[in-house]
């Protein structure tokens, strides 16, 4: 077959397809349906660091303080402040005398004044308060000399308290709030107390009358006194002897090395008391309803008893050098224990 045949012959079957290709894209623009838009894609979840934070709640603004002595402290101060019926004060000084009452306002009245070099600071918002003998001497160059001070310090009744002094007396009445005193050298007075006391002392007499709670006591040397203790009772000395009065809660503990011991009052039913001295004597005067049994033992001491009717019964084992009776007083029930090594035990009844 000739080129010319060929060409004729592709051209009529190409021709056709092509003229229906454009006869299908020549449809008039009118007679086109367009194609709709797709929908818009629904936002994704924001992450949570693109969340906003929410704007912080503006700071309440800080109580208003009274500042009282500078870097140096001052020789006196006397002001009366503002001050919460439950507040704590903390009161310090090195030498001299402390004194704490309470009234029925809510105000703290401080009257304060060294006779030594200015050396008093205090620093009280409305509800805590601090009262101190500041060395500055020592960052000025010179010796010490920060004299006596004097505190008087007037609080709201329920007022907590941390009362300390080195060389100088604490006298506290009338708090109802928990009490912590200590002294190195000097005594301490607390009366008419609502809540606990705990008290630390080196050298000086400790006096604890009508607490409404607990009471832990601890001194090196000097007489430690306790009245009136509606909780239990801790007591401890080394050379001091210890004094218990009208002691009404169920536990009683009093330790002391060369002190003597003296309990009066009544032993409660469901009571347990420790009473434990080494050379000191210990002395028991049980009022007329005490329902207790007694077990005493010392290894030299005398044992001797004056309640009438307490049943006597001796403990000793032949092989233990030490002396051990039991005393049934009103058919026992509280549980008292009274141990020495060289000092006497003796057991009477309170004088009505």
């Amino acid at each position: 077959m000739s080129n010319t045949h060929m060409k004729i012959r592709m051209q009529r079957l190409v021709l056709p397809a092509v003229i229906a290709a454009l006869a299908i894209g020549a449809v008039p623009c009118w007679a086109q349906v367009p194609t709709p838009p797709s929908p818009p894609s629904p936002p994704s979840p924001a992450s949570p660091a693109d969340v906003p934070a929410p704007p912080r709640p503006p700071r309440p603004p800080r109580p208003p303080r009274a500042w009282f002595g500078g870097d140096h402290g001052v020789a006196k101060i006397d002001t009366l402040l503002p001050f919460s019926s439950n507040g704590t004060i903390d009161l310090s000084l090195v030498s001299g005398t402390m004194k704490v009452s309470t009234w029925d306002r809510n105000q703290v009245r401080v009257v304060a004044s060294t006779t030594g070099e200015p050396s008093l600071q205090l620093d009280a918002s409305s509800s805590h308060l601090t009262l101190e003998q500041t060395r500055s001497g020592s960052r000025r160059g010179r010796s010490d000399d920060l004299g006596t001070a004097t505190y008087d310090v007037t609080v709201p009744n329920g007022t907590r308290a941390s009362l300390a002094a080195v060389s100088g007396s604490i006298n506290a009445a009338g708090l109802r709030g928990a009490v912590d005193a200590n002294n190195v050298s000097g005594s301490i007075d607390l009366r008419d107390l609502g809540a606990s006391v705990n008290v630390e002392g080196v050298s000086g007499r400790i006096t604890v009358a009508n607490v409404a709670s607990d009471a832990h006591v601890e001194n090196v040397s000097g007489r430690v006194s306790l009245t009136g203790v509606g909780g239990s009772v801790t007591a401890e000395t080394v050379s001091g002897g210890i004094i218990l009065t009208g002691v009404r809660g169920d536990r009683v503990h009093v330790t002391t090395v060369s002190g003597d011991i003296d309990f009066t009052g009544s032993v409660p039913s469901s009571g347990r008391y420790d009473f434990e001295t080494h050379s000191g004597d210990a002395r028991l005067k049980l009022a007329s309803n005490t329902q207790a049994t007694l077990s005493v033992e010392t290894f030299s001491g005398s044992v001797s008893n004056d309640f009438p009717g307490a049943v006597r019964r001796k403990n000793s084992d032949p092989d233990d050098d030490s002396t051990n009776y039991d005393f049934i007083i009103n058919r026992g029930g509280g549980r008292v224990r009274v141990e020495t090594f060289s000092g006497s035990v003796h057991i009477s009844k309170v004088n009505q």
